[in-house]
């Protein structure tokens, strides 16, 4: 199939009807389109060399050390092995950064910071900050704080390897939150010394909800396990005592779908 040249030719056949009199007034989109103009460079090129990693993509694999299920070694390549190797060269690179690897291990040993809330555009207000210090005016305090305390300290080559610069962001980001925390606990106290009363959180009403039911089952299971026990030492005697217990037991179902609801 031939390939269509006819949309991005826009530019050359609207200057040519305006120079034959065909359009009398120039197209708003004219002056951006002859500014940025479109590809006409349809042919699929090779990328040999990954731009964000900087490694070649046309190096095969290493052979195994191990024999194969046959008993024999891997010495040579084969088709398919070429084969996956050529079609990776015509693929879009993954585009690789630092900053998410560092976003990725943070997240990953801090789960609980995920909770917090925070502002998407904080990063797309175009407002500079000085990374020479965690803690920065106007930003709360966060992973992002640590990743670009890193990368800082990366680039001015403070430390021997970013192992090294990535703990010590990480230690300074727990000396400020260890702050931080006790600062509103202690806030806290001194409001209820003075006749604040704070109401349970979401989280916390929802923990009394479950525990009451849970203290409910309790009582509920502990009679059970009672009545069993006495049926074991005297069957003849519990028989008469079931009726009502499964009415108390019923009863104490009934309370526990309306404390659900």
């Amino acid at each position: 199939m031939k390939i269509q040249t006819n949309a991005v030719n826009i530019l050359e056949r609207t200057s040519s009807y305006l120079q034959a009199g065909l359009l009398q007034r120039t197209p708003v989109w004219y002056d951006v389109v002859a500014n940025i103009q479109p590809v006409k460079k349809f042919n699929r090129e090779p990328i040999f060399k990954n731009p964000s990693t900087g490694q070649q993509r046309t190096k095969f694999q290493r052979f195994p050390d191990k024999v194969n299920y046959k008993g024999l070694y891997k010495t040579r390549y084969n088709v398919i092995d070429k084969k996956v190797t050529s079609n990776k060269l015509y693929k879009a690179p993954k585009l690789v950064y630092l900053e998410d690897k560092l976003r990725q291990l943070f997240y990953e040993q801090h789960p609980w910071e995920l909770s917090r809330p925070k502002i998407i555009s904080e990063n797309e207000m175009g407002v500079e900050y000085d990374w020479s210090h965690i803690q920065q005016l106007g930003k709360p305090l966060d992973g992002e704080s640590v990743v670009q305390r890193c990368l800082y300290l990366v680039k001015k080559k403070k430390f021997d390897n970013i192992i090294d610069s990535y703990n010590q962001a990480r230690f300074e980001f727990y000396r400020i939150r260890m702050q931080q925390e006790l600062e509103e606990q202690i806030a806290q106290e001194e409001s209820e010394m003075f006749g604040s009363v704070f109401e349970s959180s979401a989280i916390q009403y929802g923990i009394e909800q479950e525990q009451r039911v849970i203290d409910q089952w309790k009582q509920k299971a502990i009679k059970e396990t009672e009545i069993s026990a006495a049926k074991r030492v005297n069957p003849s005697e519990s028989w008469g005592k079931e009726d009502a217990e499964e009415q108390e037991g019923i009863d104490q179902e009934e309370e526990i779908e309306e404390l659900r609801l």
